[in-house]
């Protein structure tokens, strides 16, 4: 991708040096250039940079307090939806849809080097781990995590970037690169949907034969047979594959316990929580520190400074039963609600949760309900409800299909879900009651072009395999308007 190479072709042996103690550090600016990959541990630290990559500072070169990678993407989905409100810190630009997903804004260029500056880190550990000395365990493990990324990049990329997958299989999708990219890569065209999909699932399927009896330890971070099995639930429920995502999502779901109540209420801040399948720990040398998620929600419980701009609305809050156990609002300065359901530790470096038993279970009751296996899902729905203390739903056909994502709302806000359930189940974003007052009240129908990236300016001017002009006459998504499959 000609973008990566113009903003370096990253994993700097520097950083890998700082965050694995496995090198010295290299004059080279590409892994490829490098000596790592001639021991398992070289390229185990290699690996480890793309972990680190994954969490760094300024992951996607936009130099901003908002650019943490996963986590700020994870951030900027919740804040494109219409249950959270937004009134402190970078991210309201996205709640407001202030231009962010135009071509010449930062965050546009942002989220696409992200993911290419990661994948092609990637291609590099999967191009090279079997040239490495060292027991074939060892590479298959590592050859394994790196293609799972690689999956998992390619699925968030072309959520950001293109109409969801039931209505865009044609679609343009974005540049496929499965070689690490040089000087002389000539930049890819950006295909289909449909092929970036097969890609995603080429990946994912790989890694899931090669990762079946690899442990993790205490990496909660990193990707094993559970987080792919994971990672293919979300992507067979995109594809609207409902018996693929009712089956991988049972299988993740049989190793893990859902939240207590007691869990629930405790600060989503602990790693070691049992229903956690992914996620990610601050540690003091590795922490988003004052623009971690924890300082953003407004409820006066941090110890340490705090933006305090993140609330809900009142028609999301008025969705709960009173005696729900997540109903734990407090409506402040008689105007806005605020949350506890993120608090930081006393460290001010809570971990965050990006996979949970919660959503496999949401998921597989979906998949049920789409395949008209109503009692299943409702068994399922059920469960989570009793456990919550909520109202049972009583609801058949597609009113049943609607409580499960009502569900979903409801037990997985703030985990950044908001966005990419927008887009799948194609509907509008209606912000009303409360948003009105802090800028937020926007409405766009549902398939808006305001919801989907487009290609940043430097790729569409540097990538000579791409059409100038806008869709359907050239390769940039468009800004506005509403697509009609």
């Amino acid at each position: 991708m000609k973008t990566v190479k113009y903003l370096c072709l990253y994993i700097a042996l520097s950083c890998l040096a700082a965050c694995s103690g496995f090198l010295e550090t290299n004059p080279s600016t590409s892994v490829a250039d490098s000596e790592v990959f001639k021991t398992i541990s070289g390229a185990q630290a290699a690996l480890n940079g793309c972990y680190y990559q994954m969490r760094a500072y300024s992951s996607g070169g936009a130099n901003r307090a908002d650019d943490y990678g996963l986590p700020s993407v994870r951030i900027i989905s919740d804040a494109c939806g219409e249950d959270m409100i937004y009134w402190g810190g970078w991210y309201i630009y996205n709640y407001n849809y202030w231009g962010e997903t135009r071509a010449d804004i930062y965050r546009s260029s942002q989220l696409w080097t992200f993911h290419y500056r990661l994948i092609n880190n990637l291609n590099s550990v999967i191009a090279y781990i079997d040239e490495c000395e060292g027991s074939d365990d060892d590479k298959r493990h590592i050859k394994g995590q790196a293609l799972a990324m690689r999956g998992w990049a390619y699925f968030d990329l072309i959520q950001l970037f293109q109409q969801t997958y039931s209505i865009a299989q044609q679609m343009p999708g974005v540049p496929i690169y499965t070689e690490p990219t040089t000087d002389e890569t000539v930049g890819k065209p950006r295909g289909t949907v449909e092929d970036t999909y097969k890609q995603v699932l080429a990946d994912l399927n790989a890694a899931e034969g090669m990762l079946s009896d690899f442990e993790r330890g205490n990496h909660i971070n990193r990707f094993d047979l559970s987080v792919v099995q994971g990672v293919l639930s979300e992507v067979y429920q995109v594809m609207n594959n409902w018996p693929k995502s009712e089956e991988y999502s049972h299988k993740v779901l049989e190793k893990y316990p859902l939240t207590t109540n007691e869990q629930y209420l405790a600060g989503f801040n602990d790693e070691t929580t049992p229903s956690w399948i992914w996620g990610m720990r601050q540690t003091e040398e590795q922490s988003m520190g004052d623009y971690s998620i924890f300082a953003m929600w407004g409820n006066g419980t941090r110890k340490c400074w705090t933006f305090a701009g993140w609330f809900l609305s009142d028609p999301f809050v008025a969705l709960y039963d009173k005696e729900d156990i997540r109903s734990q609002f407090e409506y402040w300065w008689d105007q806005i609600y605020a949350s506890f359901k993120f608090r930081d530790n006393d460290d001010c470096r809570g971990s965050m949760v990006f996979m949970r038993a919660e959503e496999m279970l949401l998921n597989e009751a979906e998949a049920l309900a789409r395949q008209n296996k109503e009692s299943a899902a409702q068994e399922l729905l059920w469960k989570l409800q009793d456990m919550r203390k909520a109202k049972r739903s009583v609801s058949s056909g597609n009113y049943l299909i609607e409580d499960i994502l009502l569900e979903r709302r409801k037990e997985m806000y703030g985990e950044g879900y908001a966005l990419f359930d927008m887009l799948r189940n194609r509907k509008p974003l209606l912000r009303e009651g409360n948003h009105a007052n802090y800028g937020g009240g926007v409405k766009f129908p549902a398939q808006s072009w305001r919801f989907i990236f487009q290609l940043p300016n430097a790729e569409m001017k540097n990538n000579k395999s791409l059409i100038d002009g806008i869709w359907p006459n050239g390769d940039q998504n468009p800004y506005d308007g509403v697509y009609t499959p």
